[in-house]
């Protein structure tokens, strides 16, 4: 079918009064400045399973027609004194122009225009995981992958790892049968081929080796088949960070990568209790002069070193008696106190756009529409990555001054610092706070509770929407200090996420957050005080 015109990209209350829209996202201005109710945009990608209204003619039929066409064309009509055109392809076929009465009906559409599956597959990865942003950090998310793929589709390891999560997603959603298995095809292929290269030296540091990897790790969150916690790519991919080292302005993908291999990465390595894969390579731990991105990761891996010091402590502290129990608690306390400074300075050095992201919007109809507005699709949900780390961060800092004040006492060291209550106070305002923000990013990125107690996916949600904000909302369901509107939220979305967007592995989140199922939340990770305010 031939579309003679444009279609509209104007948002669907503008189209219904047929006036202009700017396009904006995710409300337009007109639609802001006027007070109404911006209801999105429609969604500019739809799968259509196309099916062939004839059947193909068999080789000797198409011979003996062509046969016949060509010997009418070769008599002369009457009043015509030169043979028809004729035009000859690359391969030596010689096509006539003939001239033939209009049918009455017009003709069905050959089967051949079917469209390859594969190419379906990578427009809608494309079109659900592409976040292309000017101000955002790493330029949004897997904004670099069109160039990216363009440039390196010969490398095998690379193409198969995307076709994998390409088939897959769209399995998830349109539930055929041949995508699946073609999804698992690729799978297989890119594991044989990310082998080969990771063999090699010099490949194994190649910007296509590394994103073949990411890539393998998330067609596990795909398939949400993974067997535990922790995604089994991430010890290859924090092996492969470890070998790269600092990312590099030679290569042309190195820092993008990194963007995207710390929001898939560091932080559910940190919820998972693994640790270890959530600290980074000494070279960007001491990186000179950081920009905000590669900050942020910094501060994450020493919220990872400090948690994996914690959790090490509770594993032994009843082997140590008291004097050096407070002493280790005391270092433990100076080294979070560090990380709590590190974390004041990034909060007042990111820039103005990245603050606005941390803003809950006022009460009023419309500033929340001027500020939804103000927002990128992306970059309110890569912050609350960084903000369930901090949350974590706080929960153990506070469980360790909560062990340290019975036993503070025992200390007596004029040398040691003396921590008093005020270095602490606040952290639980600091938690509700954050919560406050990733809730509001649920709500403004993702979708919003129903009256019927559903969960409403904006009509310009993507799957790297859910998919960036799986772990931060898993953080708020278990953290123990969210609201019930805040865990029923967060507890609604993962099932959306896992139901409707196709993302298997927030269902498996959604499950283990389930009371009436055995759980590993953050509170039995970590053993907190009932109350904040105890110690204080």
């Amino acid at each position: 079918m031939v579309f003679p015109g444009r279609l509209s990209t104007g948002c669907y209350v503008c189209r219904k009064r047929k006036v202009k829209c700017d396009g904006a996202r995710p409300a337009c201005r007109r639609c802001v400045t006027q007070g109404r109710e911006c209801t999105g945009y429609p969604d500019a990608f739809a799968f259509r399973a196309y099916k062939a209204t004839k059947e193909p003619q068999s080789s000797k039929a198409v011979a003996r027609k062509r046969g016949k066409m060509t010997t009418d064309s070769e008599q002369p009509s009457t009043g015509s004194t030169s043979p028809s055109p004729a035009v000859s392809d690359q391969d030596g076929t010689d096509t006539r122009l003939v001239r033939v009465k209009s049918p009455s009906t017009p003709p069905s559409p050959p089967a051949a225009i079917t469209p390859c599956l594969e190419w379906q597959s990578l427009c809608y990865f494309f079109h659900q995981h592409v976040l292309p942003t000017q101000k955002s950090p790493c330029e949004g998310h897997l904004a670099f992958l069109p160039e990216l793929y363009q440039e390196k589709s010969n490398d095998p390891s690379l193409r198969h790892a995307i076709l994998s999560v390409s088939y897959l997603s769209l399995f998830n959603t349109a539930r055929v049968d041949e995508l699946y298995v073609n999804a698992r095809k690729h799978y297989g292929a890119a594991l044989k081929s990310l082998t080969a290269s990771l063999s090699n030296k010099e490949t194994s540091l190649q910007d296509e080796t590394f994103a073949a990897a990411l890539f393998l790790s998330m067609f596990m969150d795909l398939s949400g088949e993974r067997q535990g916690a922790v995604n089994p790519h991430i010890p290859g991919i924090c092996s492969l960070m470890h070998l790269r080292g600092r990312p590099q302005r030679s290569s042309k993908y190195a820092r993008k990568l990194f963007g995207w291999a710390f929001t898939q990465i560091q932080i559910q390595a940190i919820v998972s209790n693994q640790f270890a894969y959530a600290c980074l390579p000494p070279s960007i731990n001491m990186a000179y002069n950081p920009d905000y991105v590669l900050r942020s990761g910094i501060i994450t891996s020493m919220i990872s070193e400090f948690c994996q010091a914690a959790s090490e402590f509770r594993r032994s502290e009843h082997n140590h008696p008291p004097t050096a129990r407070a002493r280790l608690l005391h270092s433990l306390l100076g080294r979070g106190y560090f990380v709590l400074e590190q974390i004041n300075i990034w909060d007042e050095a990111v820039p103005h756009h990245w603050k606005r992201q941390f803003d809950v919007p006022a009460m009023g109809h419309v500033n929340q529409a001027e500020q939804a507005a103000s927002r990128d699709p992306w970059t309110p949900c890569f912050l609350a990555v960084v903000q369930a780390a901090q949350i974590f961060f706080y929960i153990h800092l506070f469980e360790c001054w909560e062990k340290f004040v019975p036993v503070g006492s025992e200390i007596d060291d004029e040398h040691l610092e003396d921590f008093s209550i005020e270095s602490f106070t606040g952290v639980d305002d600091r938690i509700r706070s954050l919560i406050d923000v990733i809730c509001d990013t649920v709500t403004g990125t993702l979708g919003h509770v129903t009256p019927n107690q559903g969960f409403q996916l904006h009509p310009n949600s993507k799957l790297a929407n859910g998919y960036t904000l799986l772990w931060p909302m898993w953080v708020v369901v278990n953290s123990g200090l969210a609201t019930a509107d805040q865990m029923d939220l967060c507890r609604r979305a993962l099932e959306c996420v896992g139901s409707t967007m196709g993302y298997r592995l927030a269902s498996v989140l959604c499950a283990d957050s389930t009371p009436e199922e055995p759980r590993s939340s953050i509170l039995e990770q970590s053993p907190m005080i009932h109350s904040f305010t105890a110690v204080q």
